[in-house]
């Protein structure tokens, strides 16, 4: 399981986690989730929109988001999907919020230009 770095805009309500040192070569949004993507299409970070709203469906337990303290993540290809488990270290504990997206195939034609 891989240490994301991750970092919380409380005005916005956005949670933005990600690979340190990793650059982003292309995005895909899907609802309230923005995946970003590496030149060789692996994902390197995930931006939740609405983050309380979102977070409060997955989790168990309700926290304040300004409470976690790590977030980890296992990223597994499989067919034409990618499964991301989160693993969000909080105060209290700690929770796997497992999230699937399409898989990437092609560029975004807006990168095109």
């Amino acid at each position: 399981m891989k240490e994301f770095k991750f970092s919380y805009d409380e005005g916005n309500d956005d949670l933005f986690v990600y690979l340190d040192g990793s650059k982003s070569e292309g995005a895909v949004e899907i609802g309230d989730f923005v995946f970003d993507f590496n030149k060789d299409k692996n994902l390197i970070a995930i931006q939740i929109l609405t983050a309380s709203e979102i977070l409060s469906k997955l989790l168990s337990k309700i926290i304040s988001l300004a409470q976690i303290k790590n977030i980890k993540a296992d990223i597994i290809n499989f067919r034409n999907m990618e499964a991301i488990n989160l693993e969000v270290e909080f105060e209290g504990g700690k929770e796997k919020i497992p999230i699937i997206i399409p898989r990437v195939k092609e560029g975004s034609p807006v990168l095109r230009y």
